[in-house]
């Protein structure tokens, strides 16, 4: 299982482990379109698009390893093996559930923790990348979305 966890409640840092062991750190601070990471010696950098809500994962190279479609309540990721969907089951993005080919779910994406500062992944079958990738996407929407409810609260108190 993949963990993710905040390096301290105001950062926008973030601490990813599986089974215990420091795989990467990755920060989404604001200003930035996306984040870069680097996993098992390899540099990545997602994207994203500020209109369209759409992501993409990129290697060293600029060759783009993922993408997905528009993230909303379903969503999916696609790679060059397969398309993988998602779709939201819990309210506020706090839980996305992976489809397997069946359409039964197959693994779960969760924000959980004190003010949704740590997330977790459980997606069996997808490589390690794809799940930092999906996780970051998760992460990165939660931004966006806090980020457009603010912009909207200072709009309507006349700010």
């Amino acid at each position: 299982m993949l963990h993710a966890k905040r390096s301290s409640p105001a950062s926008q840092e973030y601490e990813f482990a599986e089974d215990g062991r420091t795989l990467t750190t990755i920060s989404l601070r604001r200003g930035r379109v996306g984040a870069r990471f680097t996993l098992r010696g390899d540099e990545y950098h997602v994207r994203t698009h500020r209109f369209s809500g759409v992501y993409e994962l990129f290697d060293a190279g600029g060759t783009v390893v993922a993408s997905t479609d528009r993230v909303g309540r379903s969503w999916h990721l696609t790679c060059a093996e397969r398309v993988v969907p998602f779709r939201r089951t819990a309210a506020a993005d706090r839980e996305y559930t992976m489809l397997g080919p069946d359409g039964e779910p197959a693994g779960t994406i969760r924000r959980t923790g004190h003010v949704h500062v740590e997330a977790t992944a459980d997606l069996p079958g997808l490589d390690l990348v794809l799940q930092v990738f999906a996780l970051v996407v998760v992460l990165l929407r939660r931004r966006r979305k806090r980020a457009a409810a603010a912009v909207r609260s200072t709009s309507a108190l006349g700010g």
